[in-house]
This record gives C-alpha cells, sequence and structure tokens, in this order.
C-alpha cells in the first residue's frame, strides 16, 4: 500500500513540475506575441552550478526560458529566466552558425528590432545573408 502511494506522490509531483514548465514557457511566448512576434517556438534548459561556500558545495539551478522568433528573415533567439521581468536578445540564427549580438537592449517590440535591423549600428556576422527588408 505504501508503495502505491509513493507512486502517485511521484507521478503527481513530476506532472505538476511538468505543467509548470510549459506554462512559464507559453507565458513567455505571449509575452513576446504581446510584443509583436509572430509565430514562437519556446523551450527552456536547466543551467546547473555549484561552488564550495567555506567546507561546503552550493548547488544551484536557474531555469531559462528561449524562443525563436523571425523577423526580416532572420531568426532571433531571445532569453528569459524564469520567474524574472524582461528578456533579452541571445542570439542570431543564420546559416546552422549561433553569432552572439551583445549590447543589444532588452524587452524590445518587433518595431524597434525592425528599425535596428535597418540602422547602420553594427551587427553580428551572418547579419547581412538572412536580411531580408521586405519580408514581415
Amino acid at each position: 500500500m505504501r508503495n502505491k502511494v509513493a507512486l502517485v506522490a511521484v507521478v503527481a509531483s513530476t506532472a505538476g513540475v511538468l505543467m509548470a514548465c510549459s506554462s512559464s514557457e507559453s507565458k513567455f511566448a505571449d509575452e513576446l506575441k504581446a510584443a509583436g512576434f509572430g509565430a514562437v517556438k519556446p523551450t527552456s534548459e536547466t543551467e546547473k552550478k555549484t561552488k564550495k561556500v567555506g567546507g561546503k558545495t552550493v548547488k544551484t539551478s536557474t531555469k531559462v526560458l528561449e524562443a525563436v522568433v523571425r523577423v526580416k528573415g532572420c531568426d532571433l533567439e531571445f532569453e528569459k529566466v524564469s520567474g524574472q521581468s524582461g528578456y533579452w536578445l541571445d542570439e542570431l540564427h543564420v546559416n546552422g552558425q549561433e553569432p552572439d549580438w551583445p549590447g543589444y537592449p532588452e524587452n524590445l517590440r518587433k518595431q524597434q528590432v525592425e528599425k535596428i535591423f535597418a540602422d547602420s549600428s553594427g551587427k553580428p556576422d551572418g547579419f547581412t545573408t538572412c536580411y531580408k527588408p521586405n519580408e514581415p
């Protein structure tokens, strides 16, 4: 009898964790859609870290939400730390490469991204091969 109760508890907690993950991802997708981005493909990953504090090892984990959106022919990967406000542009996806785009402002709307694409500011490698100004 105890084994059945324990099994039910494990299944219920696993289902709760899975629902929380998908809920965070869908909230992030909704946030990007509200900013004007169309089709959003959210995923998540957990970053685990350990460090020594005195004589003890402290383990921490952070859930990072990721979403890829297409703007003017370019696939952009946005990231957000689960449970925190705001998101940022992490990478440009082009030709199987993922060059970083440092210094990119946070919490941009689609119109602001389009403006940055069109201006003369520095762009990561590969940008000119994906950028199509006539695409939505």
